[in-house]
């Protein structure tokens, strides 16, 4: 039975980098598709597809970004580009303020201070939220080490076993499924989708206003993609 639930943040909460990126392309003057896509590359990006298998991390990911475009002349720094200020999915929050109130939830980020800054915690509107949050970049342990999966479960008073992770990574759901969690992988490119999803495999009404369902016994990871 999942007792808790454990989210990522970014590409979950709030958007993919890849989704804010055409903007900084238009106040920059850039052509369209000189910056990265991810996950909405119709030709497909290798360097993103090595970092969902895991073969490189999103720090290494973002570092080739940079060296590439240097290479034709563009100075670019990820974690400078974006201003992320209200840039929170509706529909995750809302889903989040519903789930609090049925679950313990916890929350699991490689990185969140590298994009939001060192103080976000204490700034977060969400943070009563969660009873726990773990940040890897305090921690010094990053997704998908399975330490930091049984820390936040740790955190939450739980086995991992009773936690359901979220997250958008097919690596970082397999890490989470490596040390018995529970996991859904999030398709950020049909957020609503997923997040219908993800409170239906919680027997939740995703219906705005819905009522919980009942108890599940044995939620299932339900593929996003």
């Amino acid at each position: 039975m999942v007792s808790g639930v454990v989210f990522d943040m970014g590409g979950i909460l709030h958007p993919t980098p890849f989704e804010v990126l055409p903007e900084v392309e238009r106040a920059r003057g850039l052509p369209p598709g000189t910056l990265p896509r991810g996950p909405f590359d119709p030709n497909g990006d290798p360097d993103y597809r090595a970092m969902e298998r895991g073969e490189i991390r999103e720090p290494e990911y973002w570092e080739r970004v940079r060296l590439r475009l240097t290479e034709i002349g563009i100075e670019f720094e990820v974690h400078e580009a974006i201003d992320w200020e209200g840039r929170d999915r509706p529909e995750v929050v809302e889903a989040i303020r519903r789930l609090s109130a049925r679950y313990p939830l916890g929350l699991l980020t490689n990185d969140a201070a590298d994009w939001l800054g060192p103080d976000w915690q204490e700034r977060w509107y969400l943070r009563d939220h969660f009873a726990a949050v773990v940040d890897a970049g305090v921690e010094g342990v990053r997704k998908p080490d399975p330490r930091i999966y049984r820390r936040v479960a740790q955190a939450l008073g739980l086995p991992p076993e009773a936690c359901l992770f979220v997250d958008d990574l097919p690596v970082n759901v397999e890490g989470a499924r490596a040390v018995g969690m529970e996991a859904f992988l999030f398709d950020v490119t049909d957020p609503a989708g997923s997040v219908d999803r993800l409170l239906a495999v919680l027997s939740v009404d995703p219906r705005p206003g819905g009522q919980p369902l009942g108890i599940t016994q044995k939620s299932t990871c339900i593929p996003a993609r």
